[in-house]
């Protein structure tokens, strides 16, 4: 706040403390920007928030809104305050401060004269906790002091001593939280007088020290109040739980409980969103989703088995709230692997909000863990029996179906977004990932079964009948051991539908998912702690497949049968390197992959490209991918000379294709056919560009809400091969960590670095409307998109300049900067 009032003349400074409709809060960031019709920069001031994903929708829902008003040169600085509780300097971007809470000597010594200064004026300026914490230099021993000393006579059988612990518990698990003053007087049987006012000392007695008023606002503007630091409510909760044997199970009983809490209009809608808020809310990590929120993950640690009764008396309290029963679900099936009553909550969860995706994923879930336990419930070693292999294949069914379901509604949800425009909210992946579970779960299963057997030619097999190469009237005749195991053919077989599309499922979900993570990343480029966790999980699934449906065990008996082996173990390492997709080949230019593999990957495509081995369309395609990825990553060790590659690209695009190879040719083209000087001229290129731009939609409509397309190459100043850089090329030019530039990408200052202007080609166009015009070669402008529309605002006509980098959207004017025209 003191950075605020000492800018005042320089900023229009605004403060935002709740993560509220951020359409609106950019409606009036651009109010304040445009004031008495004069453009003023904005410093917004962000208290607080704990997901920096909530800060990219912010940033992205005033861009939109600048661009949509045409505002030139518009300044908007948002300074996002995050507290954290750890005092140690973690890896700073440039865009970051760190201000840690250990004062020097000299500080100290100022702080010890506004005492003297203080004591002078005030005679309770012990109270004056905010000051005295700091003038004790955050020391946790003198918190302890003044906490016990004033807690000393807390009793929770006495009326202000619970509502105090509600306040506290309140505080902890949810940072904004109060109580309407009103209903506090209501509470603790005190009338509001007619003259003057009480005092929280009059209401709290000896505990009112920590509590201040503050306004809150629900229906109306209200008085409200609450602990005044949260470093004092963590330390209640604490003492209150050490001295005075009150769990925050007990505390969390009488919030759920109290039906007079909940009787007093003003500040109700409120309060039931703050009890929502601390029983439902979840927090993430690169590493773990956690399941549970911190509350009700500390009273099971606390107190084990009060949990229960906590979350029973939530969906009592929370009787409509489709999240608590989820939660419930979850909960059941996660803790008490009691399926029954999981199903039971999921139900009820799913008829409080049918069509959402994340309450039908539970449904899903419910099933799956079900499934999971079953098996895990068969002793290792030994064969599960007929009747429970039905029973588990069952489970597995109806998972399958659940998960079908989340599918379809999630890519509902995310065309429901794109259409309003005002959520940024991603896709959620949950129906997708966790089909491919059940999958992996299905694959143990039949390996607790006689009928793949252990013999390395019963498995082949087996992979062929999931691949649904072979029926189960088949795999039966190949079995000698069949009237032995006639049983579990014949279970096997009331599931051949769900079986044969196994693998062929399995892959769609893992291309999809591909797709969609290796294509678009998130708006800012801070990476998705969820879809961290659950590409680890995608990974671990996907070694589970590979080892099912890419490695040959009877190369010998294939052989003799005069098999065509050689293509088909380079199509299966390809699989295996998940190279026999287009995004596969281009997420080599990101992961940690050697160059040796990326060599072996363009060689087996050389291979199978030949045309005594009928490659496919896409295989193709997949070939010209893999040569301009080895050729962009190590030139000199390309294969297939770049003037090859244009001669069966022009033959592929003389051609019909489906929607989705020509997604991927389309792009590959423009980056092929980008000119390098202004003599190159190839009339495709323009429609290649409108082609891509208009599969894109067609292709990724359903995944690319709150996203940005990846930019996989960058336009340099060589030919052919030597032409495109990777982003590794531009990440090597600069120290740091990958934070560091991904901040320096965000904020447009890698594009001034000297090492990186001399690496890259900087283009000339003219704005024309949203997009520019690059005069890239005589005669021929091709459509350019800004990465940030917010770049070309207000510049509608001029001329400007800018590198190339290319995404599946089309290509995209980065570091865009305006060129002065002779007048």
């Amino acid at each position: 706040m003191h950075v605020l009032w000492a800018l005042r003349d320089k900023y229009r400074c605004a403060v935002l403390r709740e993560k509220s409709d951020f359409s609106s809060v950019a409606d009036h960031v651009i109010q304040l920007l445009m004031y008495q019709y004069d453009e003023g920069p904005v410093l917004l001031m962000i208290d607080d928030f704990e997901d920096m994903e909530k800060v990219e929708e912010l940033q992205f829902a005033i861009e939109t809104q600048c661009t949509e008003k045409d505002i030139q040169a518009a300044k908007v600085i948002l300074l996002n305050c995050m507290r954290s509780e750890s005092n140690a300097v973690t890896e700073l971007t440039t865009d970051d401060v760190f201000i840690g809470n250990n004062l020097s000597d000299k500080e100290l010594k100022l702080f010890e004269v506004k005492l003297k200064e203080i004591k002078e004026k005030h005679c309770d300026f012990e109270t004056f906790y905010g000051f005295m914490i700091m003038k004790e230099n955050f020391n946790a021993e003198y918190i302890e002091g003044v906490v016990r000393n004033t807690l000393k006579n807390f009793d929770m059988d006495k009326k202000n001593a619970q509502l105090f612990a509600v306040l506290v518990l309140l505080r902890v698990y949810c940072k904004y939280s109060s109580l309407s003053w009103s209903l506090c007087l209501d509470v603790l049987g005190h009338s509001v007088p007619v003259c003057g006012d009480l005092r929280i000392g009059d209401v709290f007695g000896e505990f009112s020290s920590f509590i201040s008023f503050c306004w809150d606002q629900d229906k109306v503007k209200y008085i409200a109040v609450q602990i005044r630091y949260s470093i004092i409510a963590r330390q209640c909760l604490e003492e209150i739980r050490r001295t005075h044997k009150v769990t925050k199970a007990k505390i969390t009983k009488f919030l759920l409980t109290t039906d007079q809490l909940y009787e007093y209009t003003q500040g109700r809608d409120n309060l039931f969103q703050y009890v929502h808020d601390i029983l439902v809310k979840r927090f993430s990590s690169p590493e773990e989703v956690s399941q549970f929120s911190l509350l009700i993950q500390q009273i099971a640690e606390e107190t084990p088995g009060q949990e229960e009764i906590v979350l029973t008396n939530a969906a009592k309290r929370l009787e409509n709230d489709a999240v608590v029963s989820q939660l419930l679900a979850r909960y059941y099936y996660l803790k008490k692997k009691d399926f029954t009553v999981a199903k039971a909550w999921a139900k009820e969860a799913m008829g409080l909000s049918e069509g959402n995706s994340y309450i039908a994923d539970t449904s899903a879930q419910v099933f799956k863990h079900e499934l999971k336990n079953e098996i895990s419930n068969c002793k290792e070693g030994e064969f599960m029996s007929p009747e429970k292999l039905e029973i588990a294949l069952k489970m597995a069914q109806s998972a399958m179906e659940a998960f079908r379901k989340t599918q379809a509604l999630a890519k509902k949800e995310s065309l429901y977004r794109n259409k309003i425009k005002t959520n940024n909210q991603h896709i959620n992946m949950s129906g997708f990932l966790g089909e491919i579970q059940v999958g992996v779960l299905i694959l143990g299963l039949l390996e607790k079964t006689p009928v793949p057997s252990l013999d390395d030619v019963r498995r082949d097999i087996m992979s062929e009948f999931l691949s649904g190469n072979i029926t189960i009237e088949s795999l039966k005749r190949k079995n000698p051991q069949y009237n032995k195991n006639r049983s579990y053919y014949e279970i096997l077989q009331q599931f051949e539908d769900m079986l044969c599309n196994l693998k062929k499922r399995m892959k769609f979900n893992f291309d999809h998912l591909d797709r969609m993570q290796v294509n678009l990343g998130t708006i800012t480029g801070v990476k998705n702690n969820r879809e961290q966790v659950a590409r680890k999980e995608i990974s671990g699934c996907f070694d589970r497949y590979t080892q099912a449906f890419c490695e040959i065990k009877s190369e010998h008996l294939l052989k003799k049968n005069n098999f065509n082996l050689q293509p088909h173990q380079a199509r299966q390492f390809l699989e295996k390197e998940k190279a026999d997709s287009f995004s596969g080949i281009l997420d080599c230019l990101t992961k940690d992959i050697s160059t040796e593999k990326i060599k072996e990957i363009a060689r087996q495509y050389n291979f199978i490209c030949q045309s005594k081995h009928n490659p496919k369309t896409v295989e193709i395609i997949n070939m010209i991918y893999a040569n301009l990825v080895l050729g962009c990553v190590q030139p000199k060790s390309a294969a297939v000379p770049y003037e090859h590659l244009l001669r069966v690209l022009s033959a592929l695009l003389k051609e019909t294709h489906q929607p989705e190879e020509d997604f991927s040719l389309f792009f590959i083209a423009v980056v092929l056919l980008w000119p390098t000087s202004e003599h190159e001229v190839n009339t495709q290129l323009g429609p290649c560009i409108s082609q891509l731009k208009t599969s894109y939609f067609d292709q990724m409509e359903e995944v690319f809400n709150g996203k940005r397309p990846i930019v996989h190459f960058l336009l340099g100043k060589k030919s052919n091969y030597e032409k495109l850089l990777q982003i590794k090329a531009i990440q090597s030019c600069i120290t740091g960590t990958e934070e560091q530039f991904v901040s320096q990408w965000r904020n447009g200052k890698i594009w001034k670095d000297e090492k990186v202007r001399d690496l890259l080609k900087r283009v000339i166009g003219r704005v024309k409307g949203s997009v520019i015009l690059a005069d890239n070669c005589k005669g021929l402008r091709l459509e350019v998109i800004p990465l940030f529309r917010s770049q070309i605002s207000g510049l509608d006509g001029w001329k400007v300049s800018f590198f190339i980098g290319f995404s599946m959207k089309g290509p995209l004017a980065l570091g865009i900067e305006r060129v002065k025209e002779p007048r």
